[in-house]
């Protein structure tokens, strides 16, 4: 076959077998599934999978996770698709609608490993309730001291 000479159709019967650049890519068994996403650059991510092309994938209510420790002892990220995320991970804002490039692997989560992720407090959620913590421990702290000061 020479590709100077192709028909209309089979330039279509091509595209069909191929894809291309530009279509949505192939359902991998995960489209429209909870999954959790490595990226080479971009660390890990958690969202529904909207489309899947080579090493590039759309996730829609995508969150990063920052740093994930997997539930019930599991040691590595798939123990987090299987068992979900220990209280001790630390997880980004939602993103409507994010594109990632150099996936390395795409995990289907479970419903107990989707529960978790989507119930983990944001990252800078989970750092303004630290701040008003300390902030009010310190008042306490201050207030004591100035009574103190005073009686003295």
């Amino acid at each position: 076959m020479n590709i100077d000479d192709l028909t209309i159709g089979e330039a279509r019967k091509l595209i069909e077998m191929f894809g291309s650049p530009g279509s949505a890519g192939y359902d991998n068994g995960m489209i429209g599934e909870y999954v959790i996403v490595r990226c080479r650059d971009a660390g890990v991510h958690a969202g529904v999978l909207v489309s899947h092309h080579g090493r590039e994938c759309v996730l829609k209510d995508s969150r990063r996770l920052w740093y994930w420790k997997p539930a019930a002892g599991k040691k590595c990220l798939s123990g987090v698709a299987v068992a979900g995320l220990d209280a001790k991970s630390k997880v980004g804002a939602v993103v409507s609608r994010q594109h990632l490039t150099e996936n390395c692997e795409i995990n289907l989560c479970s419903a107990a490993a989707t529960a978790t992720v989507a119930a983990a407090a944001t990252v800078a959620a989970a750092a303004a309730a630290t701040a008003t913590a300390t902030a009010a421990a310190t008042a306490t702290v201050n207030t004591r001291e100035d009574a103190i000061n005073v009686m003295a």
